[in-house]
């Protein structure tokens, strides 16, 4: 994911379209687990073949369900190691496998959606990411792990979602993790957490680092603010920033 700043911005951003090409393999992401959170405005998510299980951000189930046919307003993202989620209400999330997505554009059930909240994918499958075609049958091709692909196009099948890398070429969402371009802008005040619980930290690709937290109600000084996946954070240590959310 390229880190941009602001005056910067407009001759950085990607222009995507039919027929899009490799851009060159930095690092393999076959490790990642936690792949950050996406706004993807305001939309809504049908429950489809049965009830569909409510998991937390970090994908563990919470044991409880949302009857077949419900509909539920989501205008949030969060991709993990396993696929994508759509949230549904503070800390509840559904698999993007167990729904119908109807985009902000007016996309309704299965079909095809504008991309353009995202820049591109990374394949994160250990063996690769198969190619499918339209209807979501295998074509027989498979992109290497850690390759990076520019994308134009969500499709939206009953087999799952499925985004656009060439003509008639998709993969899908279960074996890459999508990213956008990072833009960031200077700051420099205090910024305080929110009393309660720990607030999360994440790295500059916005990829959840597990292992660390900020103290409840707790005091840290920012020098940037960052736009990463349309979600604001701010950075408190190298490579380390917290949600806008979760602090004042």
């Amino acid at each position: 994911m390229k880190k941009i700043t602001k005056g910067l911005v407009f001759a950085s951003l990607l222009a995507l379209g039919t027929g899009a090409s490799a851009v060159p393999t930095i690092t393999s992401h076959a490790a990642d687990t936690y792949y950050g959170f996406t706004n993807i405005g305001s939309s809504v998510v049908e429950i489809r073949d049965t009830a569909a299980q409510l998991y937390d951000s970090y994908g563990d189930p919470l044991g409880q369900y949302l009857p077949m046919g419900s509909k539920w307003k989501t205008s949030l993202e969060n991709t993990l190691g396993d696929g994508s989620y759509y949230g549904v209400a503070t800390d509840e999330y559904v698999k993007a496998t167990d729904v119908n997505l109807s985009a902000s554009n007016g996309t309704s059930k299965y079909g095809q959606t504008s991309a353009t909240n995202y820049d591109g994918v990374s394949v994160t499958n250990a063996d690769g990411a198969a190619v499918y075609d339209i209807n979501g049958d295998p074509v027989g091709k498979t992109l290497p792990v850690g390759s990076d692909w520019k994308i134009d196009l969500q499709n939206n099948l009953s087999k799952g979602t499925f985004y656009r890398v060439a003509t008639d070429e998709y993969l899908s969402a279960n074996d890459v993790r999508v990213y956008q371009n990072t833009i960031s802008y200077p700051e420099n005040k205090d910024i305080t957490t929110r009393p309660g619980r720990p607030a999360g930290l994440y790295d500059h690709n916005g990829q959840y680092i597990s292992e660390r937290a900020l103290g409840p109600n707790t005091s840290w000084y920012t020098d940037e603010f960052c736009d990463i996946g349309h979600i604001g954070y701010y950075r408190v240590s190298t490579d380390e920033f917290v949600r806008a959310v979760d602090v004042y």
